[in-house]
């Protein structure tokens, strides 16, 4: 298989697309789309690309020379995590415009994804709401790592403590201030903003979603 077949198949595996997985690695979508037709074989972006698709370097049959990328994390086969079912997925309920209210407890347990095979307290979170549409689907499950650094242009499930419950919202950060998180939402609920604002004294806790298992 072609490395730009890979890269899509992978990236559409997450449920990306060329635009996100640009964000992701620093490049724009034309450049995505024509390293996955075969266009830009020798990308200096390849070991980027692999890093952040979990893809390991070797199987992209890369020659670069004076290029050097940080390492891939594992690719673990299906093989090798079927029936291993220890990656708690949490539920959620609706918790007012944009917001969820999230189970305590894990409602499930699946095979743990590979790009989080060896992360601790990463979880899976089903998707309740439409505000992040066609993204992430209501049903859909976002796959979290709560340990990745907060930045900007990446989707994250934020949390804030109201009267003793978890309450959520999936939003994709454009800024953060020293007291606010800017945030998107691509099908705004009645009544709300496109782009708005949590203050970060309510909303402290921001968990990054690194990809999602689609609706079936």
């Amino acid at each position: 298989m072609e490395p730009g077949e890979i890269i899509r198949r992978r990236r559409e595996e997450l449920g990306w697309s060329q635009a996100q997985l640009g964000n992701r690695v620093g490049i724009s979508q034309p450049a995505i789309k024509k390293i996955e037709a075969g266009d830009s074989r020798h990308s200096k972006f390849l070991p980027k690309i692999a890093q952040v698709l979990a893809i390991p370097l070797s199987d992209l049959d890369l020659s670069l020379s004076g290029v050097v990328g940080p390492p891939a994390a594992e690719v673990v086969p299906a093989t090798r995590i079927l029936g291993e079912r220890d990656f708690p997925v949490h539920a959620s309920a609706e918790g007012g415009p944009g917001q969820i209210i999230v189970s305590h407890d894990p409602v499930d347990f699946m095979a743990r994804p590979a790009p989080l095979i060896h992360v601790r307290d990463s979880y899976g979170l089903l998707i309740t709401g439409t505000s992040m549409e066609p993204e992430y689907r209501q049903g859909d499950t976002a796959l979290v790592n709560p340990h990745l650094p907060v930045i900007q242009g990446e989707v994250y499930i934020f949390y804030a403590e109201k009267s003793g419950e978890a309450r959520a919202t999936i939003k994709y950060l454009r800024r953060v201030t020293a007291d606010k998180w800017l945030l998107s939402q691509h099908n705004p609920p009645d009544g709300m903003a496109k782009d708005f604002a949590l203050t970060r004294r309510e909303w402290q806790w921001a968990h990054r979603v690194i990809g999602k298992y689609s609706r079936r």
